[in-house]
């Protein structure tokens, strides 16, 4: 037996059997040891702890697999996958900046100009203002040199001149100089590299506060709102000239549906000027009734009732059909969802029928049926809607001594706006906490619904706020 065939078998395990001497010669040590051998055929497998294996594979392979191949083979492929997942590893988002609408502050109301109406926070050196964004967009859309909308002081009524300005003192604040404005506060808009049929756009699923926000956005900016059938985006209702502010009213029936249910759009374009063209950015609707699973709205009096009456079904049925033409559910860049207005009406609904009280708060298994139903519905969205960002936006108070708020009352609305922070905590959601800026303004909203100022410019602020976010990676 040759030295070399005597080293051999030292390095060989046990339980493989060596080759016969009449094949010393085969195995040789020559220069082409170390790769070649991989590659020759050899016949140690036939009885080794591979050999029912070797019938499945091809035959060079059969021939030529050894632990020490194999084991070589698997660290090779462990290197190649820990590389390729380090080079596509996905890039740390930045810790995201202070949002100056969840800090306390101050509602500034700017009657002359309303697009610079804004939150301020109290401690403007530890969260500064937000960015003036819907100046910023007034000037994208409309161009550097067209002025911003302007009114005259005495048309407002007395009540508005009284609230207009800073409502605390600046010398006992640690104030900076106003809003931190970049020199272009929609530069990330601007310079967005998107296709011109994939602008940026928001999907709002929410009551008639929510419609009333994408119109009053749309009308701070100039623009016209588009209505259309969920089915069918260019299937229109007729124009009605009487009507001029659609969240004062709509037009008739349109195929069976009353307009207010029907799916609304804003698109905000780029003025020639911007150096882009096409839709800088575009808003949808998608209207439900709460949280109601059994159609309990499906009565005579609720005109603007249309069925599915639940929300995932709306969502299955309406929502992502007209989200599907423009271009998908991939394409939705922010989802704020709202549910809380229909649902105090229908504990007061069930209340009056069983003779209870609405002067009482809810009970706690109301509270947890809301619950449970609020966070499959956040499970829905997120299944339909998983590349967007989600955003709760919070309950406002009314006024319960209006009529036709009777069921919306301030015990049951502070009830709900704690329940929402907190299943939005636990599900992991920002929140658009409208009421804590609104408090105080109720003078300024027609029973449950916000004016345009302030209601409709913090509404068209935090949206943007949000789709700045959700622009640069940042979801739930």
């Amino acid at each position: 037996m040759s030295v070399s065939l005597q080293r051999r078998r030292s390095r060989q395990s046990v339980d493989i059997p060596l080759l016969e001497a009449s094949t010393s010669t085969a195995v040789h040590e020559s220069h082409f040891s170390g790769f070649s051998s991989a590659l020759a055929p050899s016949p140690r497998l036939k009885q080794g702890p591979f050999s029912r294996v070797n019938k499945y594979l091809p035959r060079w392979m059969a021939t030529g697999l050894s632990y020490r191949h194999i084991g070589l083979g698997l660290v090779v492929f462990g290197i190649l996958a820990l590389v390729r997942n380090f080079l596509n590893r996905p890039k740390p988002l930045p810790p995201q900046t202070c949002n100056a609408m969840d800090k306390p502050g101050r509602l500034l109301l700017n009657l002359t100009s309303p697009l610079h109406t804004h939150w301020r926070p109290l401690d403007e050196t530890a969260c500064p203002a937000l960015p003036s964004y819907l100046p910023g967009l007034w000037k994208l859309s409309k161009g550097e040199n067209t002025p911003f909308p302007a009114y005259e002081i005495n048309t407002y009524s007395k009540e508005y001149q009284f609230l207009e300005g800073d409502p605390v003192p600046r010398h006992s604040l640690p104030v900076g100089d106003g809003p931190s404005d970049p020199a272009d506060p929609v530069a990330w808009l601007r310079k967005l590299k998107r296709k011109k049929d994939s602008p940026p756009t928001v999907l709002v699923i929410g009551d008639s506060v929510d419609r009333n926000g994408l119109v009053h956005f749309c009308q701070l900016l100039h623009q016209n709102v588009t209505i259309s059938l969920y089915e069918d985006m260019h299937s229109h209702p007729p124009p009605t000239p009487d009507i001029v502010d659609l969240t004062k009213g709509h037009g008739p029936k349109y195929k069976g549906w009353d307009q207010r249910g029907l799916p609304h759009m804003c698109e905000i374009p780029f003025h020639p000027t911007s150096g882009q063209s096409g839709t800088a950015l575009r808003v949808v609707n998608g209207f439900h009734y709460g949280m109601d699973a059994l159609d309990e709205f499906d009565t005579p009096d609720h005109l603007d009732w249309h069925k599915p009456g639940r929300i995932e079904n709306r969502i299955n049925d309406l929502v992502v059909p007209f989200v599907e033409q423009i271009g998908g559910p991939k394409k939705i860049d922010l989802v704020l969802l709202h549910s809380g207005m229909w649902d105090l009406a229908l504990f007061g609904m069930q209340d009056d029928k069983t003779k209870w009280s609405l002067s009482v708060p809810l009970t706690p298994e109301q509270l947890a049926w809301w619950q449970e139903r609020m966070r499959h519905t956040i499970f829905h969205v997120r299944q339909h809607f998983p590349h967007s960002r989600l955003v709760m936006r919070k309950l406002h108070r009314t006024d319960d001594q209006v009529q036709g708020t009777q069921y919306i009352t301030n015990r049951r609305v502070h009830q709900l706006r704690h329940l929402q922070e907190e299943v939005a905590r636990v599900e992991g959601l920002p929140t658009f906490d409208y009421g804590r800026m609104l408090e105080g303004y109720q003078l300024f909203q027609e029973k449950v619904h916000p004016l345009l100022l302030p209601g409709g410019v913090m509404y068209g602020t935090n949206l943007m706020h949000q789709l700045k976010l959700a622009l640069a990676g940042y979801r739930d």
